[in-house]
């Protein structure tokens, strides 16, 4: 019970007496509506929080699954997310960008393992040749004795072209196999007019039969380059020449200087080569049909080589298009240095004496 007592002005008083029962039920009411009030509001936050979240980490869900599905063999499984203004967007554009890096990088591998074992398998095609030609030769030999000596002679000769043929091999796969890791330029800065004409005429002296026309700039042509390995390329280049003429063409050297770089054109009057492998030539162990002849020594490294050797040099070597005495056209390109005087300026000539 609530009671009230007031006294008023002329004596009286007035008493108020009321029940709060229903207050207090009013009041009881009032508390269960407010708490289930909130207890369905917070089952209401707590499912929507849960699907919130779990919306927002359906992308994760899709990573994972993704990711188990690569680890199976799945290589070309990718997310590609829907928008990539959110962080596991682009959490995910960057998972793709991953896995295109790792695809392309087991490519290669694949295909560089491919080309090792495709490597040893001719060169171990070619090395047999030159093995087997010595070991008949020889055991003929053990056989005929000194009775025979005009045959003898003959089967001596042959192990020894042979022999020379196997280390001429050996010796360009080590050449390619230090390539292959990075070979070590002993750069000097040369001048390539000067350097041109003495291995021109070197080249006359080891190749008495072709016909070699130099055509060079009269001024110096200056570049940072080891000359030793630029001769190394200029011999295979004209080595191939000689060869694809039969050892009595013609053989033209054009060096052509421009602003950066300097141009170096072989050309020969022999058969060319066809449109479809002037690229494959610089492949390692690549013959044409009509180079087949073991006689000519050349195993098909010569070329990849001299590529080798030019990329080395931050340079190029392609072939190049026609020339004017109808066979085939090899482009050298290096970079030139900035013109020094006279007296400053290395010989060629000296370098390589």
């Amino acid at each position: 019970m609530l009671t009230l007592r007031s006294d008023l002005a002329d004596g009286t008083r007035i008493t108020l007496t009321a029940g709060t029962r229903d207050v207090q039920e009013t009041l009881t009411q009032l508390g269960w509506v407010m708490g289930g009030a909130s207890a369905a509001f917070l089952g209401v936050a707590v499912v929507g929080v849960v699907l919130v979240v779990r919306r927002s980490l359906r992308p994760l869900d899709e990573m994972t699954r993704a990711a188990r599905s690569i680890t199976a063999g799945d290589r070309g499984r990718r997310l590609r997310p829907s928008r990539t203004d959110t962080e596991i967007g682009r959490v995910a554009l960057a998972l793709d960008e991953m896995l295109d890096a790792v695809e392309g990088a087991e490519a290669q591998a694949v295909a560089a393992e491919e080309r090792v074992r495709a490597f040893l398998s001719d060169a171990a095609h070619e090395l047999r040749t030159p093995v087997a030609g010595v070991r008949a030769a020889a055991d003929t030999l053990v056989r005929n004795g000194p009775d025979d000596p005009a045959t003898n002679e003959v089967l001596a000769v042959h192990v020894v072209r042979q022999a020379d043929r196997a280390a001429r091999l050996v010796d360009d796969m080590l050449t390619m196999a230090r390539l292959d890791r990075g070979i070590a330029l002993d750069r000097r800065r040369t001048d390539l007019v000067d350097w041109l004409r003495a291995e021109a005429d070197r080249l006359r002296i080891r190749l008495p039969g072709v016909e070699l026309d130099l055509d060079v700039p009269d001024h110096a042509v200056d570049a940072d380059v080891d000359p030793d390995r630029l001769a190394q390329v200029l011999g295979n280049l004209v080595d191939n020449a000689a060869r694809a003429t039969g050892g009595t063409g013609s053989v033209r050297l054009t060096l052509r200087a421009g602003p950066d770089d300097a141009l170096l054109r072989v050309e020969d009057d022999g058969p060319g080569i066809p449109a479809a492998d002037r690229e494959r030539v610089f492949d390692r162990l690549v013959r044409l049909e009509d180079a087949r002849d073991v006689r000519s020594g050349g195993a098909g490294l010569g070329l990849p080589i001299a590529r080798g050797i030019a990329l080395a040099h931050g340079g190029s070597l392609v072939h190049g298009p026609d020339g004017d005495l109808g066979g085939a056209v090899f482009e050298l390109r290096l970079a030139t240095s900035p013109t020094v005087p006279e007296g400053a300026r290395p010989r060629a000539g000296a370098l390589l004496a």
